[in-house]
């Protein structure tokens, strides 16, 4: 557990040293067995009073090819108390089936809960539910927790589920840190560490650079005491 504190400190560490140099204000995938469960994103566009919106992102992959996404959402609320549906389609440029989904989720004043279901063809499909609280946030800073449950359903049949809670801290500057437990009910507990620094952003933050980390360490069933690690540096843009 010593390694995921000193890791996390050195991501807290490296976020204040990028937010110190002069800025605009403005997990990745690892090898597991079984593959873990995400919570839902959140939607790349956030509209209001009934209005519907198209956006999507394509990121450079250290591994080959740019992770695209597209996404549709329709809301409706203020950006207070809302009510949000939208459905998505994901997959790498160079390989992997395409990734296809949909979520619903509603938000009051910083609580919130979602239902996702994704289906990726040959691979997996998964129902989530989770929920979230906004534990601080001034402006700059923010801190959320986030609980989560999934039912999973491997290509050749095999069923298992996968429940987690976390923390979420993330800056105004495009600087963020997760810390994350997730067990499989009669498999295993696994933590996960995940943090992120923006070097650069466009004058209309769409495009950015980012320097991302994230480590991993199975703390009890038969994967336990594996670890796995990841890094790199990746550009991002937002479209819609």
């Amino acid at each position: 557990m010593k390694i995921f504190i000193l890791a996390f400190a050195g991501v807290l560490v490296l976020s204040a040293y990028v937010v110190a140099q002069p800025q605009r204000v403005r997990a990745q995938n690892l090898v597991y067995y079984p593959q873990p469960t995400r919570r839902p994103p959140r939607p790349i566009l956030v509209r209001v009073a009934r209005d519907v919106g198209i956006g999507g992102s394509l990121a450079s992959n250290p591994r080959g090819g740019a992770d695209a996404r597209l996404e549709v959402a329709n809301a409706i609320g203020d950006p207070n108390h809302n009510l949000i549906g939208s459905a998505f389609a994901a997959g790498n440029t160079d390989r992997g089936p395409v990734t296809t989904g949909g979520a619903l989720a509603y938000n009051n004043n910083g609580l919130g809960a979602a239902i996702s279901k994704t289906h990726t063809p040959g691979v997996r499909d998964t129902l989530t539910q989770s929920v979230s609280a906004n534990l601080f946030n001034n402006g700059v800073h923010s801190l959320d927790a986030n609980a989560f449950k999934s039912q999973n359903t491997l290509a050749n049949g095999f069923k298992f589920d996968r429940n987690g809670a976390g923390l979420d801290y993330s800056h105004i500057n495009g600087h963020g840190a997760s810390l994350t437990k997730s067990t499989i009910p009669n498999f295993g507990s696994q933590v996960e560490l995940a943090g992120k620094a923006n070097l650069w952003s466009s004058p209309d933050r769409n495009t950015r650079l980012d320097l991302t980390g994230s480590g991993s360490k199975w703390t009890s069933g038969p994967l336990s005491g594996q670890r796995d690690y990841f890094g790199g540096v990746g550009l991002t843009h937002m479209f819609g």
